[in-house]
């Protein structure tokens, strides 16, 4: 094996026994704290790849300003030309109102605010649950400082408090269940936030370019 592949494989194993001992360390609440984190970045990633690369993109307003421009200037063509070349489920919801505008003028706005509605679950679904795991996880981790605290007491009353390596099982699994807990609920409290300001961005620039739509094919 070439001297760079060794290394890197050391250093992988390394990493894998750390990860490992620290597991074991946080004591029983680690389980839990390792699911919950699982279950949210699940929901949580489930909901990005639902709503697509809109959910990073910074450039949502151009498209409405686009199909109003599109419609105005260069017809119905020229806007579904432009919404075709982009990813999204913007993009998608706008064709989809379009197109049904075209062949039914008269029920567009009933067809549309059904759409709009399914639309708006189907980027929330599963976004509570992200919130309770969110929760759940420093709350597990406070549980893991109980647990570990009592443990320390107990060593204490058996042994006393001359020796702190006795002590340092409960103290680490105190710590490390905190640390835990944390680290988890950091990122998905964040990254939830961002899933709900860009779900709110996305319902309305929906509802805006459905009145565009509306208002050049029904007047």
């Amino acid at each position: 094996m070439p001297a760079g592949m060794k290394k890197m494989s050391n250093s992988f194993y390394v990493f894998v026994e750390s990860l490992k001992s620290t597991y074991q360390a946080g004591g029983v609440v680690m389980l839990p704290i390792l699911l919950v984190g699982t279950v949210g970045f699940y929901y949580l990633f489930s909901s990005w790849f639902r709503i697509g690369s809109d959910f990073f993109r910074q450039d949502i307003q151009k498209v409405i300003k686009n199909l109003r421009h599109d419609l105005n200037e260069g017809g119905v063509e020229k806007a579904m030309s432009r919404l075709k070349k982009r990813r999204g489920i913007l993009a998608s919801e706008l064709r989809y109102a379009i197109e049904h505008a075209q062949r039914n003028p008269e029920g567009f706005r009933d067809i549309m605010q059904v759409r709009m509605l399914g639309t708006m679950r189907h980027m929330e679904k599963g976004s509570h649950i992200v919130s309770v795991m969110a929760a759940a996880a420093p709350l597990l981790g406070l549980l893991g400082t109980v647990t570990g605290m009592v443990s320390t007491f107990e060593v204490i009353t058996l042994y006393g408090n001359q020796n702190p390596v006795l002590m340092a099982d409960g103290i680490s699994e105190a710590l490390i269940s905190t640390q835990s807990g944390l680290l988890v609920a950091f990122p998905l409290t964040l990254l939830k936030q961002r899933l709900d300001e860009r779900v709110e961005i996305l319902t309305q620039d929906l509802k805006l370019g459905a009145t565009i739509i509306d208002n050049y094919f029904v007047g």
